[in-house]
């Protein structure tokens, strides 16, 4: 006798379900750290925000350490995106404070910080 997916206990499908979620978190935190560090990687992150799923249910018991871990990879993984967001601010201030003057005049401009 086989089993179908309707056999399955509803708690082992959301283990399944979780499980997915966790692995496709843990490539997303991968894929930011090595981002922070790559300008070019971070320049080809997708610009879509992210939305939690809404359809997991509580986490199973068994995957509660994994997302412990997880959420501590990713508060460790915050201060380095927060240092990039501000050398990004900083880089956009500096092309804010270029005159815009459509004349034929030349620009000369100093370096900026």
């Amino acid at each position: 006798m086989t089993n179908t997916l309707a056999d399955i206990p509803a708690p082992h499908r959301g283990a399944e379900s979780w499980e997915q979620f966790l692995d496709e978190l843990a490539t997303d935190v991968a894929t930011l750290r090595s981002a922070a560090t790559d300008e070019t990687m971070l320049l080809e992150l997708p610009v879509a925000p992210w939305l939690p799923p809404d359809d997991l249910g509580e986490i199973p018991q068994e995957l509660a350490t994994r997302a412990a871990d997880l959420l501590s990879d990713m508060q460790d993984l915050a201060p380095l995106l927060e240092q990039r967001r501000e050398a990004t601010v900083k880089q956009l201030r500096a092309v804010d404070s270029v005159p815009r003057d459509t004349g034929q005049t030349s620009i000369y401009l100093d370096s900026i910080g």
